[in-house]
This record gives C-alpha cells, structure tokens and sequence, in this order.
C-alpha cells in the first residue's frame, strides 16, 4: 500500500506532488496545533496531556517561540523532531489558529517541496535496496535531528 502511493505521489509532476504533500503536512501540523490548545484549555487532561504539558521539549518548543516568535513555526518544517514540538507548543501558549495558520502556511511550502522535490525519490530508493542512497539518507536525517536537537538542548538551557 505504501509502495503505491509512493508511485501515485512520484508519477505526478512536481507542482502536483508539492500541493499534494503541502495537504498532507497541513492536516498533520493542524492537529498536532490542535493538540496542544486543547491541553492549553484543560480539555485534554489525561495521562499523556499532563506529561506533556511537562515536557522538556515541547517546553523548548515554547520557548522557542517566546524567544523567537512566529519566524520558528515555518523553520521547524526544516528539522525532524523540532518540528511537532514548536506545533503543539504554538497550541499550547494559545496562539489564534488564523495566526498560526498564515505564519505556518510557508512552512508546509517548504517540507511539500522537498519531499516533492526528493525526499520520497529517497525514500523509495532506499526501500528498493540502494546502499548508496541509504547513507545519503542517513546522512541526512542526521543532520536534521542534529539541528533539531541542538535547538532543544539550547533552548533547554535558557530556562
């Protein structure tokens, strides 16, 4: 199944593909927002609701935007990890959705395109065995979570 959206999403011209990826991280991002508004309101008051109300990501995530402001929300589209954090954080310090949304709207440009562009061209090379694409994509990955985590721990420390 996988495989055959990879095809369907790969077998479409870029700016297809791009608008298509950009629908998907729209949703993804919107609810991870909608998360975090409602552990903002209390109405998630579960177990994992507290925790992460607690958690030092999504703390630096937080405080990411507090420090930072709006340009953080489409940056984080360029880490792995950062990203969900400074999402359910925006929810959480109980930014206006229209807000969020307009300043996030770059954000989900940039990660449709570059999974358009050659992030699922990657993908799906690696799942078809290339060693060479694999290390690539390792490569990648760590850098990103690099980034990432060094936003985290840096802003960790400025409590």
């Amino acid at each position: 199944m996988v495989e055959n959206m990879l095809d369907w999403v790969a077998s479409l011209p870029l700016w297809q593909a791009t608008l298509f990826l950009f629908i998907v991280v729209f949703f993804r991002a919107q609810m991870t927002f909608g998360l975090g508004k409602l552990i903002h309101m209390g109405i998630l008051k579960t177990k994992w609701g507290k925790n992460a109300e607690k958690s030092e990501e999504n703390q630096a995530g937080m405080r990411a935007l507090q420090k930072y402001g709006w340009p953080v929300i489409p940056l984080s589209f360029l880490t792995v990890g950062f990203q969900s954090v400074v999402q359910l954080g925006a929810g959480m310090l109980n930014w206006k959705w229209s807000k969020y949304t307009l300043v996030a709207l770059p954000g989900y440009l940039i990660w449709g395109f570059v999974y358009a562009a050659g992030g699922l061209t990657l993908f799906r090379s690696i799942a078809n065995g290339s060693i060479g694409l694999l290390i690539l994509f390792i490569i990648i990955v760590l850098l990103l979570w690099s980034a990432g985590s060094f936003l985290i721990k840096k802003l960790k420390t400025n409590i």
